[in-house]
């Protein structure tokens, strides 16, 4: 008898992956120390969006670029944090919880995070009200 196997197309185990991303409803992108040292450690990032394939490049540039988002030290097991709640307001991403994203890759310099490939962290985050 032939079998009809169906793929679970779920990631695998939450455990975290090399290079470590989440973001948050309210617009807080959270690097693993492992993704930090990918991007070079940088003080500043600008943010990159190509719609085709809803994907978020960050990119690590000279502290004084004008369009430059501050890279701070959360102090939390060397994690850092970017605060980019006026990239997703101009996007219009709306998120319901957190999100991270377990196929997050450096290419040409840039750490890419695919929204199509998101999936829901395991941080608890309260559901927030839409923006207008």
């Amino acid at each position: 008898m032939a079998r009809n196997w169906e793929e679970f197309a779920e990631p695998g185990t939450p455990k975290i992956a090399e290079l470590h991303v989440s973001l948050s409803p309210k617009g807080n992108v959270h690097l693993s120390r492992r993704a930090f040292e990918a991007l070079g450690s940088p003080s500043h990032v600008v943010m990159l969006w190509e719609e085709d394939t809803d994907t978020i490049g960050l990119r690590s540039v000279p502290p004084r670029t004008i369009n430059a988002f501050r890279v701070y030290n959360s102090h939390r097991s060397g994690a850092w944090r970017i605060h980019a709640l006026r990239f997703m307001v101009k996007h219009d991403l709306q998120l319901d919880y957190s999100v991270r994203f377990p196929t997050a890759i450096m290419e040409n310099g840039v750490l890419l995070l695919e929204l199509r490939y998101r999936v829901r962290s395991q941080r608890f985050v309260r559901q927030l009200p839409k923006r207008g």
